[in-house]
Order: structure tokens, then sequence, then C-alpha cells
């Protein structure tokens, strides 16, 4: 299946890592620990609610909203002073500190029974777990071989935020049992219970690993949110991310937060209590790490930019219905969709900013990433401040429907106004990240959901339609494919068997068949060339092209030669069009205009997956080879789809087959468009018909 513009899903951790005994402890404590963290958000913002069950609807909002913002506070304002906090402090003893305590904190929530510290309470754990969060960062590296640090971080991250969706369900079973078998002041208590006893679980493993000590990895200082979140870096492509990015990273963001924070509430307000309040929360976050793993895989062929601009209008619409339907089943259902679409939100946005060739998730809490991370912390941050005031503020109402009655309780309207704003943001999101513009979006999806990539019909031929084109009197025949498939081969094989038959055979290439082309060439094809834009790319082909044409092709179509190119401007409208994901309409008016509006009368593609093709080559990789295999899938995919734009000018051939075959196939093609070899003058001095056999 063809596969285009999709990013780099993160590789699993070699089976090297997780055998080890003190790594598979440390990540069974991380598992813990971060099991507790999670687990303590529900269970505190519960239990807050619970003690202002007396109290109207703004009251439990303001409750279970304060708790929510005192839980991410420390996060956002305090996050830079961690790393230095605890950079001299010994890792085994801080992480069994950070549990020990964080079990004591929670411990004594039901014991002491009051609002106010329960809010203490929440600020505390989550000042404890911005302390726990370097630390373990850093004790990671520490006990595996340099070379696989990076498994082990990806392998202990999956650790941390795995551990979400398991404490959604779990408080969500646990607020069931509670709701069967106590009594109305004790129901949010056996989830407090549960909480302190993970923490003591994680404290108690860590106490019982070996040495830490290491070095502490490089880069791994947590940056202010509040400074990253508007401090932009450039996506891999070199545009800036702010272009539409943060602002789509900022919607998904907000739909999940907005729902996490008057999910308690509306969760009541629909019927549903604590145990309801669980299963929207596990909902969501089951959502989120299923959106997270299928947003790198899901339609690949659709470019990934537009992608994160529809997950963001997708997790709006679901967050209109999140808010309007009065059925708590329903909602949970729905909720798990706006996860979904937030997750593969977040894994697009954050993949465009990582590049191809790098790990998203080993950055730290630096690096490229910090960036849309703390978009979505400071956006988190907003959202559990102004959802629940705006809840409380609203109310409920009943309105009049069609001579009936339609109630929309207060969480419900601060949600639809929520779903208001990430449809906005998302609707403009789309429309800057769009990087297909012109190329109409339905007929584009449906192509991406057959495994294809769309290709407006005729754009070569549309862009050259302006420029007249001169009839010339020889032939002109191109050989276009992927790396490896053997193009430079076949057209070698093919102008010897026209020679052999007594014509005029030019034979040529690109980049690099004038003296100006082969330092284009030279500064195109050398690695050590970097920096250089994607137009500018395409402009310095398209050079290359113009006195490629101007002193080589024309000249010797004029004298009526047989022209044989190995690549011409298909190459970039493959290669810097689909490969690089720019305009193709343009470039191929960029190279209508540098060739005068000559096309080949033939084009030979010669098909071979990129995996093959670049197996096969012996030198050393040039700067387009050295492109990522994603890369070179988006070029194969381009030929391919101006192949089917274009049937009569093209012959498709798979390229694995045996070299003779390939050669007889296209000497039969070629063989229909070749002219006499004998000059028309000396057929008029004749007056007779030459015999012509092969």
């Amino acid at each position: 299946m063809t596969r285009t513009g999709a990013s780099r899903p993160h590789p699993a951790a070699p089976p090297e890592v997780t055998p080890m005994r003190p790594f598979r402890r440390l990540w069974s404590a991380l598992s813990l620990s971060s099991l507790g963290t999670w687990l303590s958000v529900p269970a505190l913002s519960a239990t807050a609610a619970l003690l202002a069950r007396d109290e109207d609807l703004a009251g439990r909002a303001q409750a279970v909203g304060g708790t929510l913002v005192l839980m991410v506070l420390p996060l956002v304002l305090f996050a830079p002073l961690a790393g230095p906090a605890t950079a001299r402090l010994d890792r085994r003893l801080a992480l069994a500190v950070a549990d020990v305590l964080r079990f004591a904190v929670v411990l004594s929530v039901p014991l002491v029974d009051a609002l106010p510290w329960t809010l203490a309470a929440a600020f505390l754990v989550s000042c404890l777990t911005l302390l726990w969060i370097p630390v373990a960062g850093a004790a990671v590296p520490a006990l595996v071989p340099e070379g696989l640090r990076g498994a082990a971080r990806r392998s202990a991250a999956r650790a941390v935020y795995g551990a979400a969706p398991v404490a959604a369900v779990l408080f969500a079973v646990l607020a069931l049992i509670a709701e069967g078998a106590f009594d109305t002041a004790g129901r949010a208590d056996l989830a407090l219970y549960a909480t302190a006893v993970v923490f003591l679980g994680g404290g108690a493993v860590v106490a019982s690993l070996g040495e830490l000590s290491g070095p502490t990895p490089e880069g791994f200082s947590i940056p202010a949110p509040l400074a990253a979140a508007f401090r932009a870096p450039r996506s891999a492509d070199g545009t800036p991310a702010a272009r539409g990015l943060g602002l789509a990273v900022a919607a998904a963001t907000l739909a999940g937060a907005a729902v996490a924070a008057v999910a308690e509430v509306h969760a009541r307000e629909l019927g549903g209590g604590d145990a309801g309040y669980g299963s929207v929360l596990a909902a969501l976050a089951i959502g989120v790490a299923s959106g997270l793993f299928l947003g790198p895989r899901v339609l690949r062929p659709f470019s990934r930019r537009r992608l994160l601009g529809l997950a963001v209008v997708a997790a709006a619409l679901a967050l209109l219905v999140v808010a309007l339907v009065q059925n708590l089943v329903v909602v949970v259902f729905v909720t798990a969709f706006l996860g979904v679409a937030a997750g593969a939100a977040w894994a697009t946005g954050t993949a465009a900013l990582a590049g191809p060739d790098e790990d998203a998730g080993e950055d730290g809490a630096s690096g490229p990433l910090a960036y849309p991370r703390s978009v979505a912390l400071v956006t988190t941050l907003a959202a559990f401040i102004v959802a629940p005031l705006l809840a409380g503020a609203f109310g409920s109402h009943r309105f009049s429907v069609g001579g009936g009655s339609y109630d929309l309780g207060g969480a419900g309207l601060a949600l639809l106004v929520a779903a208001v704003l990430v449809l906005l943001s998302g609707l403009v999101a789309y429309r800057r990240l769009d990087d297909r513009r012109g190329v109409p979006l339905l007929p584009d999806l449906a192509a991406a959901v057959r495994g294809e990539v769309y290709t407006p019909p005729a754009p070569a031929e549309a862009a050259t339609a302006a420029v007249p084109v001169r009839h010339e009197r020889g032939v002109f025949v191109a050989f276009e494919g992927g790396e490896g498939a053997g193009k430079t081969t076949q057209a070698r094989l093919a102008s010897i068997w026209l020679r052999d038959h007594g014509y005029d055979v030019v034979s040529t290439h690109e980049p690099g068949a004038t003296k100006t082309g082969m330092r284009l060439r030279a500064l195109l094809l050398d690695r050590e060339t970097t920096g250089l834009s994607d137009r500018a790319e395409t402009l310095l082909y398209a050079a290359d092209r113009a006195d490629h044409v101007a002193n080589v092709i024309r000249p010797a179509m004029e004298r009526g030669a047989i022209v044989v190119s190995d690549r011409y401007i298909d190459s970039s409208l493959a290669y810097q069009g689909f490969g690089r994901r720019q305009e193709v309409e343009d470039i191929a008016r960029v190279n209508a205009w540098a060739t005068g509006g000559l096309i080949p009368d033939l084009t030979v593609l010669l098909e071979l997956p990129p995996e093959a093709g670049l197996g096969r080559l012996t030198s050393p990789a040039d700067r387009i080879e050295a492109e990522p295999n994603e890369f070179h899938e988006r070029v194969i995919a381009g030929f391919r789809a101006l192949a089917e734009a274009y049937p009569d000018r093209y012959l498709v051939l798979d390229a694995s087959r045996p070299q003779a075959e390939l050669s007889r196939a296209i000497q039969d093609r070629i063989r229909e468009l070749l002219p006499d070899p004998v000059p028309a003058a000396t057929e008029d001095i004749t007056s007779t018909f030459p015999a012509i056999t092969d």
C-alpha cells in the first residue's frame, strides 16, 4: 500500500532492554508511581465534589475545578525549578521519598475530611510529582548501556503515559464498588485509599532497587511552559510551527481538557455519579491512547497537515455531541471518539515538528516538542480554570423544543462554548496548515481511504496549455522511476538498440547534462549541501532542465535525432512535488516555462519498492538517496499517480522483472514511435522506399 506523508511511528523497545532485571524493576516502579499519579486526579476531584455536595452547581463545579487547577498549576509555574532542585539528590532515595510522601498526603485526605485540606493535598501531590519527573527521567539511562538508552526512555514513557487509561478504568470500578458498599459520605474514600496503596507500592519497589547514580542526561532540563508556549520553533520542513500547528495543538487539548474539567459535574447531571465520572475519563484516556497509536498509521497517503486540521475539527464535532446529548452512555462513547481525534491531532502535530528522522519520544522535557507540550499544558490550565466557572455561571436551563422541553445543564453549556471555540480554531488551523491547496478535500480523502494519492487531472498538460508547444521532428523518450529501479541501465540499452538500427540517438540525463548542469548537480546531490529549502531545490532542478532543453534536447530533436533521457520533468513532479509535499501544479507551471512546453513522446516508468531499489545501490547515497524511506514511498506514489493521469504517454513496468524482458517491452513500445531512419531527401532522390527490417 502506498504511504504518503506518514509520520514514522515510534520504534518498539529492542528486546535487550526489558529483560534487564534492574530496568524491569525500575519500569515496574515507574508504572506504579504513574498509576498513583493519574489515579489521584479523579480521586481528589471526586472527593472535593463530595465535600461540596451541599453547595449549588457553581460551588461543586468550582470545588472540582479548583482541585484540577491546583494539580496543574505547579507544573506550569515551577517546572524550571524542578531540575536544579533534584540534580544532586540520591535518585533512589528521592523517588522513594516522593512516593512515600504522596502516600501520606493522599491517605490524610479521608482522615481530615475537609475541602481546604483536599485542595492543599492536590497542590502538594502535584509538587511532589514535579520533583519526581526529572529524577525518574535521569534514573532510566543509568540502568542500561548507552546504545539502549533511547529504547529505555521510550519504554519508560509508555509506562508513564500508559498508566492513564488504566487509572481511569480503575477509578470507575472503584467508584462503582463504593456506591454499593458505602454510604454517601464515604464513597470517595475507597479511591483515595487505593491511590495511597499504589504510591506506597511504588515506593517499596524503588527502595528495592540498587544504585541509580549516573550522569544527568543532556538537555533534560524542564523549560518554563509559559515562556515555551509562546516561542514556537520551526517545523521539520522549515516552516514556522506557529503557522497553525500551535493553534491546532491548543484546540485539540482544549477539547479534551474541557471534558475533564466538567466531567464530574456533567456525569452527575446525567445521573451517573462517580462511576459515570470515571467512565467518561476512561473513555477519554482510552480514546487519546488509541489516537496516538492510530495517528501515524491511519490514511497514510493523506497529507499529515491536512489530517491534523481535520482531526481538530472532528474533535470539535464530537464535543458538540457530548455537550448536547443527555444520555450518559452516548456521552461516554462519543467522548472516546473525541479522545481518538485529539490523540491523532497530537501525534500528527508533534510529528510535524520532530520530523521523520527524529524520535518524538526522546527529547526529554526539552527539544522541539517542548513547544507543543507547553502549549498543551497552558491550555489545560486555562480550561480547568474557565470551564468550571462557566458551568457554574450558566446553571441549568430548560428550553422548549417542538412542543416538548429540553434540559441543558451548566456543564453542557460550558462544553458547548468550548466546542465552538475548538471548531473555529480547527477551521483556521486547517486553512493555515493545508499543504495541498487547490486539491479538493473530498477526492483527496477518498483516494487516501483507497490507499492512493489523489492527483488533480492533467496538471502537467494543463500547465503547459498556455505555452506554445513546438512540434519537433525527432522523438523524445524519458525514463523515470525511484532510486535503483534501473533507469540508467534501460536508457543505455535502448540507446544502443536504436543506434544498431541506424538512428541518430542522443543519450542524456538529469541533472548535469551540461557544464552548468554539472555544477548544479554537484550542489543538488552533495550530502554536504545543507539548509537548502524545498523551493530553492525545485528551482535549481528547473534551471538545470531549462539549460538541458536549450542546449541538448531541443537542438537534437530539431535535426531529427531520437533523445533518450534518464529523468525529466516528471521527476520534479514526483520528488519535489509529492516527495517534498509541494504544490504539483506550481512545479508543473515552472517547468513548463523552463522547457518551453516540451513533453516526452514516451515516458517509461520502472516501478520498484524503495527498499529494494535502495538496496541495489553500491555507491554511497547522495543527498536525495539518503532521504528517509517515507520520502521515497511518496515519490513512488507520485510517479504512479502521474502514470494514471496520462496513460497514453506512460509505459509502466515492474522493474523486478528480468532485464531482457524489460528491454523487449520497452523496444516494442518505442518501435511504435520511430520515424523512417533514412532521411526524406534520400527518398526524394531515389523515388523508392527502402526496406527496413529489424
